[in-house]
């Protein structure tokens, strides 16, 4: 059943602003903070009309799903934004979990579903930065703002957006790759529960990356649940200088790290794809 915004009020902890139709809820939850609004202030949609992944792909966002973004406030400079993409991934990825699915994280941050050798998607993470007033999303500080040091950069706050694909049908999320649900793997489930599950893993994965130590523990917790690392993959990059080799690490701030045979490339944004190995 969809959401019920009188019940989530009552679960979450922090103001809510719910939609039954918007383009997307990142913009929503950017304007809420640009007026200020608190720190884990939370928006839902029953439905996103123009939604939109990392890359700038549709993200398509049907009743039946779980659309959301989160507004945070971190105790930290632009240099370390990137933490935030192992704090989305990882909340929605153990939220997945809470419900009984087998869920894995394929870099940077989609979780993803294994079965009979194909992989599906079942969460999309966007995480939007907003840096001297200048949305960024998913990349480094510097390299949308060109000659600006990150560690003085204004990071006013970020919006972390997460799409579960909760009780659609698979053929209903029109989009040019596999897809599953948590209908899909589990059977019908909660659309309210899961945007309270949601939010609660957000918060609490955003405010124990803002300590050294606590990022410590959520790379580690990414590494446990990689669909990447150990692959050969190929990284398409916007730039059109594609990556192929071995991923054998991610870096503090979200980058993998891939081994081509002569050198390690540190890849900040692009399509991964696993390859077969010879």
């Amino acid at each position: 059943m969809p959401i019920d915004p009188d019940e989530l009020r009552e679960r979450v902890d922090a103001p809510l602003v719910h939609r039954e139709s918007c383009p997307s809820t990142n913009d929503v939850a950017r304007a809420e903070g640009r007026d200020g609004a608190a720190h884990g202030t939370f928006v839902v949609a029953d439905e996103q009309t123009a939604g939109r992944g990392r890359t700038g792909n549709v993200w398509a966002s049907p009743p039946g799903g779980v659309w959301s973004s989160t507004l945070v406030r971190p105790a930290f400079d632009a240099r370390h934004v990137g933490r935030l993409t192992f704090a989305g991934g990882l909340a929605a990825a153990e939220t997945a979990e809470a419900f009984g699915a087998d869920a894995r994280l394929k870099w940077p941050n989609d979780v993803v579903v294994e079965s009979d050798g194909e992989r599906a998607k079942l969460c999309g993470v966007l995480t939007e930065a907003v840096v001297d007033e200048v949305p960024i999303a998913g990349k480094p500080v510097d390299d949308v703002l060109p000659g600006t040091d990150p560690a003085d950069a204004d990071l006013s706050f970020a919006v972390l957006g997460v799409g579960v694909n909760a009780n659609p049908a698979p053929d209903d999320l029109d989009v040019d790759r596999p897809v599953t649900t948590l209908r899909n793997e589990v059977g019908d489930v909660d659309e309210t529960e899961v945007a309270a599950t949601l939010h609660d893993r957000l918060l609490d994965w955003s405010s124990r990356v803002e300590s050294d130590a606590g990022f410590e523990a959520a790379v580690d917790a990414w590494r446990d649940r990689s669909a990447t690392l150990g692959e050969r993959v190929r990284v398409q990059r916007r730039n059109g200088d594609d990556v192929i080799g071995d991923a054998v690490a991610v870096t503090d701030r979200g980058a993998l790290v891939v081994d081509t045979g002569g050198s390690r490339v540190e890849v900040t944004e692009g399509e991964c794809a696993r390859l077969r190995r010879a």
